[in-house]
């Protein structure tokens, strides 16, 4: 008889292992992003791809990706129709420009098919978004530029007066909207009491040579010896755009210099720490782009399987202490779906810019096999 039952046992399992393998499934996932050299959107396409293998060891489930990538709602939107067309399970999706694919958002809801946005979010239709804290990695860079010039010329240059060049993306965006709230929470109240000190505004699109020809008009009208700073809205227009207008206008003082004009950025990428490592930018709010893949990749596998969305306590598992965290979730009159929050970081401050947990730096060990080279 214990022969017998062992026999069974055996058997069962083994039932039970084919049972489960046969019940794995493969979710065609359809992915819409930035341009495919976009270093931020690689980040999180890391980020994707590492939660979708341990998600596959987990359980068996294996998840294809067709991704398609462009700075063009037009574009982006015929991709996307595409791919509902030919069928698919879920999407992950970051809108150039959210108003854009707000009908064909509608139209996978009513289809039942699960998105999860990030980055910028759809207005007005429903969804499960992830960003981090976009407001919060603007009011940290801005307070950055502040005390950057209070320790390099004392709070005279308050009086002097001056102008504050904001460079800005998208501005119907809503990560733009809020990283330009979050900056002009710190700038603004000195421009309000200092008369002298104001901000200008430039939009261009995320792009360095926009950027850098929009800060060479403004140095050229407002006077060189009049810029007390940038605040980019990212990366590329930080390090792209002030850092080689101000090279041209022989206006890149070293970091310590009382001449230098302070930058702040907003991504964390390996350019903007290498940028750093020279002394060119002063401060970068860092978005954490691996864990903005793994926590929608997480999400939207969530939804596929018919399982619950998980709670701030259970969103990150056992072990996971990334700087990002923790994941807070709200539901924001804005946005019609939860949004889980991954929050933003100072480097330096949380950490510095040759710290191997920064996601740009954890990404060229993982495609190239060692750290960025910070030569300076």
């Amino acid at each position: 008889m214990r022969n017998y039952l062992k026999g069974f046992t055996a058997v069962a399992a083994l039932c039970a292992g084919f049972a489960q393998v046969a019940e794995a499934k493969d979710y065609k996932v359809a992915v819409i992003r930035w341009e495919p050299n976009d270093i931020y959107f690689n980040g999180v396409a890391l980020g994707q791809q590492q939660e979708a293998k341990r998600i596959q060891t987990e359980t068996g489930d294996t998840i294809t990706f067709n991704v398609f990538g462009a700075n063009d709602a037009g574009d982006q939107l015929n991709a996307l129709q595409a791919q509902v067309d030919r069928g698919v399970d879920g999407v992950l999706l970051t809108p150039w420009r959210g108003e854009a694919m707000r009908a064909i958002v509608q139209q996978l809801n009513e289809a039942g098919v699960p998105v999860v946005t990030s980055n910028a979010w759809v207005p007005g239709v429903p969804q499960t978004f992830v960003a981090f804290d976009n407001e919060t990695a603007g009011r940290l860079g801005g307070e950055a530029l502040v005390k950057r010039l209070d320790t390099l010329r004392g709070e005279g240059w308050r009086k002097d007066g001056g102008v504050f060049i904001e460079l800005r993306c998208i501005i119907t965006a809503s990560f733009d909207i809020a990283r330009h709230k979050g900056y002009r929470s710190a700038l603004d109240p000195i421009a309000a009491e200092y008369p002298g000190v104001k901000i200008v505004e430039q939009e261009a699109g995320c792009d360095g040579g926009k950027a850098s020809k929009a800060v060479n008009d403004i140095i050229s009208r407002e006077g060189p010896d009049k810029i007390l700073g940038v605040a980019s809205i990212d990366g590329t227009m930080g390090v792209g755009g002030a850092v080689p207008a101000f090279k041209a206008q022989d206006l890149l003082f070293p970091i310590d210099n009382p001449k230098h004009i302070p930058i702040a950025t907003i991504d964390g990428t390996v350019p903007e720490f290498q940028s750093m490592a020279r002394g060119e930018i002063d401060h970068i709010s860092v978005q954490p782009a691996t864990g903005e893949g793994t926590i929608t990749m997480r999400l939207l596998y969530d939804l596929m399987s018919g399982k619950p969305l998980p709670t701030e306590a259970n969103i990150l598992l056992p072990g996971e202490t990334p700087l990002w965290a923790p994941v807070k979730v709200s539901q924001p009159d804005a946005i019609k779906g939860p949004w889980y929050q991954t929050q933003a970081y100072s480097v330096p401050g949380v950490a510095n810019y040759d710290d191997p947990r920064n996601w740009a730096n954890e990404m060229a060990v993982v495609t190239t096999g060692k750290m960025p080279d910070f030569g300076k």
